[in-house]
């Protein structure tokens, strides 16, 4: 049986990726880097640092309103003491694109000095849009722009080209493609990327995934898990999820459809239906 450290999240089209990012850093002024609010320290990119030093820095954090507010708050002025300024961006409210907006348009660069100077306008700033795979950047694009103008499917590896998007008068922004380190040491922060849906699910271990999370929410959010589901943790896990394939009358050839409990918990996670629920500490 697989377990979560032999899942292969680094594909080789990931290094293709990162090659074609570098290129397009020597045209833009400044990098967006978005993290998941529901995991801000394992969804942070800190691989991309290294190709990115020199560049001006923004970080967003998307899916803020699954995140759980209480933890996600204490994170926040966490990353603050550590010199990073955190923007919670939420899709639901239109006030945050036109604050980060405004922001992006105020970044001075050294290019910017340069024209004022010399008396001219001010040109247009570019950033590219890096993270993670499925951490809503296309959706943080679109978001931003008004319009749907960036890829948007909730698998990892949909966007493969950086095209450049007018979000405004002031801001262009490159979309590109979501890419991972290519080695975690912490296998926990692998198995957080997985139940984000940051690696493909067709080379997820579904079960030793599943045992994962079903213990992280016995331990964390026990609740949760209760209300949605009305039923107590078992002995075991496979016990419990047995109880689920029961309680939701899950049935495949009149046996109890364990595997359909296994997926409909991390879908119910990844889509809010579990409630506001943060993976980091």
């Amino acid at each position: 049986m697989a377990t979560i450290n032999e899942i292969n999240w680094f594909p080789g089209h990931m290094q293709k990726a990162i090659r074609r990012i570098q290129e397009k850093l020597k045209q833009c002024d400044g990098v967006i880097e978005i993290c998941d609010a529901r995991a801000p320290y394992s969804s942070y990119p800190d691989y991309l640092d290294k190709i990115t030093q020199g560049k001006v820095k923004v970080v967003v954090f998307s899916k803020v309103d699954l995140a759980d507010p209480i933890v996600f708050q204490k994170q926040c002025e966490e990353l603050k003491t550590k010199g990073i300024e955190p923007f919670a961006y939420d899709l639901r409210d239109k006030r945050s694109g036109k604050d980060l907006l405004r922001y992006l348009a105020s970044i001075k660069t050294s290019q910017d000095n340069r024209y004022l100077k010399l008396g001219f306008p001010l040109p247009v700033k570019r950033f590219i849009v890096l993270g993670i795979p499925n951490v809503g950047k296309s959706t943080f694009i679109n978001s931003l722009s008004g319009k749907k103008k960036a890829a948007v499917e909730n698998r990892p590896g949909k966007t493969r080209s950086e095209p450049l998007i007018h979000v405004s008068d002031k801001v262009f922004i490159f979309d590109a493609p979501g890419i991972l380190e290519p080695n975690y040491e912490d296998k926990n922060v692998i198995a957080k990327l997985a139940l984000l849906g940051s690696v493909k699910q067709e080379i997820l271990p579904l079960i030793a995934l599943s045992d994962y999370f079903l213990e992280f929410l016995q331990e964390k959010y026990p609740d949760n898990f209760k209300e949605r589901y009305h039923i107590s943790f078992q002995e075991t896990c496979e016990d419990t999820f047995l109880a689920l394939a029961k309680a939701r009358q899950f049935y495949l050839n009149g046996q109890e459809d364990i595997q359909r409990a296994r997926i409909t918990l991390l879908k119910e996670f990844r889509d809010g239906t579990l409630g506001r629920i943060s993976l980091d500490e």
